[in-house]
């Protein structure tokens, strides 16, 4: 009520709880106001049940009248109450909107300073917690204490859980009925003080801001790790005026303990995750299948500390507080930790509502993904707005990667071993009959060098064997290509020089003259190209590690890939390199009447073709056939 009072009662756990009407933050020093205070003073209960004065500390809230009993007032602040009735021009009309105003009381609420201790000490009226009986009435009588979740009747006791309840405080408190009236039961039952005031709780402000029945958005109750949502009823009274005056709230709370509790039960012993999270910054976690309850106890002064739960410790020496959680900061386990950095990854992807986003948490023994969906789900009559998620683990297949002990490894390397040892068997003999003079007429220079990168095309292949991580594909992206290149750079412009030289339909060779060291030189541009082809892509698109989810109406599965964003590389190196085996082929066939000794053409014209077979094969077979990564590697 607007003059403090409270009265509740709690079904799970069953309790009732109860704070007589007043402000706090009465001055200890002030005797006269004391008389009629030093019954709340003396009305407080630590946690192991001995007397302990009801006491302000810094940091905490009390209320305080702008007159000395809290009855002056002013319009509520919501939209009918703050009319200009006035303006209106017909009576009739003025009437009506004069007959919608509230009348509020009031106060403001203060906050205990910091340096509180060198100055006066201030009072409270204590929130008390009370055992009941099955009737739901206070109750210190042993046997007879309502415990929620047993069968039969229990034993009150303190917070200690040792020390069993035995109150009798005398005084004319209001309980006792008002008008002067004694009595000894005010705080029969109670076992918990504290400083509670529900004039300045989240639920309460807001109804008496809006004037209207409410929804509160999710909060943290007061002194328990529970979340919930308040539904609030705005009571009213008339004063001797005739004015609709705000007189409190009757409100029900709804704990979503209830709903973690559901998804715990029902997602027992499954691997999903549900997790429930506000869409409002800071996104705080409200309840989730793994019993995760959105809110901690930690220690006042430093909220990254847990608050100590040890019976052996004095609890009422310890200023600690309750405090929700955002999602972001969830890390106290490992199953947090997959919320935590899924939910970031949602967020970082625009929380899609058709497609799944996977998750690797690389700390967990899980050699695998977590593939996860998110649904939002709101409720604008009573301003709910919150995100589902939906958290699955993903085995990944291991059809995508060549690792040892695989059927594909064998295979890649058996291919790999007779590509090495034909192209170094070639080369070796090659280089050891180069003064022959079929050899010396077939520019052993650049055939070497050709055999050369032949050699290194195929040690390059070692390196499809292991995972598909970001090094891993960057790599394979830059030793395939280059090699390619590479050996296919002498082997182009030696045919380039043969057709320069010999071809063009000549018999006899006109008189030109390319030296060897000027062939070389033409091989560098080619393989230079192809660094800076390979320089800019690996920074602006570059081949990267990729976690692809497939899934259909009964099976989802987890791929890890090398991928491209774009098709940019793929088209640059066909035109490229495509490019290059093209004209090669065509050149090569240009040379075709030469005399014969510098006839090793045919071969040119073999190998050209040969490579330009096999790769429109291979680009066929790739675009066109679903087939996995370690199948097309090999």
């Amino acid at each position: 009520l607007e003059n403090g009072a409270f009265a509740g009662v709690g079904h799970s756990p069953r309790f009732a709880d109860y704070r007589e009407p007043g402000e706090s933050g009465y001055r200890l020093d002030d005797e006269e106001l004391m008389e009629g205070m030093q019954k709340h003073l003396d009305s407080c209960v630590d946690y192991s049940g001995s007397k302990v004065p009801c006491v302000l500390k810094p940091g905490e809230n009390y209320i305080e009248c702008i007159d000395d009993d809290c009855t002056s007032l002013q319009k509520c602040p919501d939209e009918e109450s703050q009319r200009a009735c006035w303006d209106l021009p017909a009576e009739e009309e003025r009437s009506f909107c004069e007959s919608k105003i509230k009348w509020c009381t009031l106060y403001v609420t203060k906050t205990v300073p910091a340096n509180y201790e060198e100055g006066p000490k201030r009072g409270y009226i204590p929130y008390t917690i009370y055992c009941v009986d099955t009737t739901g009435i206070p109750t210190q009588t042993p046997g007879q204490n309502s415990e929620s979740g047993q069968d039969g009747l229990g034993n009150c006791y303190h917070e200690d859980g040792v020390t069993p309840v035995n109150r009798y405080v005398s005084g004319d408190f209001a309980y006792c009925g008002g008008n002067g009236a004694i009595c000894n039961n005010t705080f029969s039952g109670g076992f918990s003080s504290s400083n509670y005031d529900p004039r300045y709780r989240p639920w309460y402000i807001g109804t008496k801001q809006k004037q209207k029945p409410n929804w509160s958005a999710p909060y943290e109750f007061y002194n328990s790790p529970e979340m919930g949502i308040t539904y609030s009823h705005p009571i009213y009274t008339f004063d001797w005026e005739g004015r609709e005056v705000f007189a409190g709230v009757l409100a029900s709370d709804y704990a979503l303990n209830g709903i973690a509790s559901y998804l715990t039960q029902n997602y027992e012993g499954s691997d999903t995750i549900i997790a429930i999270v506000e869409e409002a910054e800071p996104n705080y976690i409200l309840a989730s299948s793994t019993g995760s309850t959105g809110v901690k106890r930690v220690l006042d002064d430093d909220t990254t500390q847990p608050c100590p739960n040890d019976i052996e410790i004095d609890q009422s020496a310890l200023s600690c507080k309750f405090v929700r959680i955002p999602v972001a900061e969830m890390n106290d386990n490992t199953m947090e930790e997959v919320i935590s950095t899924t939910y970031l990854k949602q967020r970082e992807r625009n929380f899609p509502q058709s497609e799944l986003v996977s998750v690797r948490i690389d700390n967990i023994d899980f050699d695998g993904v977590y593939a996860s969906q998110t649904i939002p789900f709101t409720t604008p009559e009573i301003g709910i707005s919150w995100r589902i998620m939906i958290i699955s683990p993903v085995p990944v297949r291991a059809e995508d990667t060549i690792m040892p002990g695989d059927v594909t490894f064998a295979l890649l390397l058996a291919i790999t071993s007779v590509g090495f040892a034909v192209c170094s068997s070639l080369l070796i003999l090659f280089m050891k009959n180069r003064r022959e003079k079929e050899i010396i007429a077939s520019d052993w220079r650049f055939t070497g060098t050709f055999l050369t990168g032949c050699v290194l095309l195929n040690l390059a292949c070692l390196f499809m064997i292991g995972p598909n991580t970001d090094a891993f594909c960057l790599t394979r992206m830059w030793v395939i290509h280059f090699c390619f290149v590479f050996a296919l750079a002498p082997l182009f412009v030696k045919t380039y020089r043969l057709y320069k030289l010999l071809g063009v339909g000549y018999v006899i060779p006109r008189r030109q003259t390319i030296s060897n060291a000027r062939t070389a030189l033409m091989a560098v541009p080619f393989v230079a190209v192809e660094v800076v082809i390979l320089l800019i892509f690996t920074f602006v698109d570059p081949n990267r590690m990729e976690d692809v989810m497939e899934y259909n109406e009964s099976t989802m599965t987890h791929r890890v890939i090398c991928s491209y964003d774009t098709w940019a590389f793929f088209i640059v190196q066909v035109i490229y390199q495509g490019g290059l085996v093209l004209i090669g082929c065509l050149l090569a066939y240009k040379t075709i009447n030469m005399q014969k000794e510098y006839r090793d053409n045919q071969q040119l014209i073999l190998t050209m073709y040969n490579v330009a077979l096999v790769g429109s094969i291979i680009l066929v077979v790739a675009n066109a056939v679903d087939v996995y990564q370690s199948t097309m590697r090999l």
